[in-house]
C-alpha cells in the first residue's frame, strides 16, 4: 500500500520527487517540505541579491508562493533549487526595476550586519559587514554573478545557463565585477 503524502514527510525522508508530486497534489505538507528544504537557503540568497532583510524575507516567500503555484509547469530539467533560484532571480530583477522607480528616504542602518537575515553565520563581522557594504555599492548585475558564482557556487556554464547568457558574457562580467568590488573595498 502507498503511504499517504503527509506520513512520508513526517518520517523527514522526502526527495525532490517527493516534494514536486505532493505539491501537484495540493498538498499542505509538501508546502512546508518546500520551504525547510530550501527556504533558508533562498532567503540568504535573496538577501545577498537585494541586501535589505525585508525585502529578502518578501522575495523569498514570494519564490515559494510561485513555485507551489506553478508546480505542474516544473519539468524537471534541473534540480529543484535550481529552478527555485531561477524564480528568485526573476523576481529580484522585478524588484530592482521597481525599487528604481519608486524612491524612499529612509534611514540607512550603521552596519550591514544589523540588516543581514538571522541564522546567516559569518566568521568576521568587520569583515562581513565592509563585504556586505561593498556588495551593495555593486551593480545590479555584478552583484548577481558574484552571488551566483562565489555565493551559490555555481560553475561558469551553469551561471550563463541560469542568466541566459554566453560563457564569454559571463566571464566578462564576472571579471567586472570583481574589478568595482575591488575598488569599493578598503585597502585590507
Amino acid at each position: 500500500m502507498i503511504e499517504p503524502f503527509a506520513a512520508v514527510w513526517h518520517k523527514q525522508e522526502m526527495d525532490e520527487a517527493d516534494i514536486i508530486a505532493g505539491l501537484r497534489a495540493g498538498e499542505t505538507a509538501a508546502a512546508a517540505a518546500l520551504m525547510d528544504a530550501h527556504g533558508n537557503r533562498l532567503l540568504r540568497s535573496a538577501y545577498l541579491l537585494c541586501g535589505n532583510a525585508t525585502d529578502a524575507q518578501d522575495l523569498a516567500q514570494e519564490t515559494l508562493l510561485q513555485a507551489v503555484k506553478s508546480a505542474r509547469r516544473f519539468r524537471g530539467d534541473s534540480a529543484l533549487y535550481t529552478w527555485l533560484h531561477g524564480i528568485l532571480l526573476n523576481l529580484s530583477r522585478h524588484h530592482a526595476r521597481h525599487a528604481a522607480r519608486v524612491t524612499l528616504t529612509a534611514a540607512v542602518p550603521e552596519t550591514a550586519a544589523e540588516t543581514a537575515p538571522p541564522g546567516l553565520a559569518l566568521d568576521q563581522a568587520s569583515d562581513a559587514d565592509t563585504l556586505w557594504a561593498a556588495l551593495g555599492q555593486l551593480s545590479a548585475t555584478h552583484r548577481e554573478v558574484l552571488v551566483l558564482r562565489f555565493y551559490e557556487e555555481l560553475r561558469l556554464d551553469e551561471i550563463a545557463a541560469r542568466l541566459e547568457l554566453s560563457t564569454g558574457t559571463v566571464k566578462s562580467r564576472l571579471h567586472y565585477a570583481l574589478r568595482e568590488l575591488r575598488g569599493v573595498l578598503p585597502e585590507i
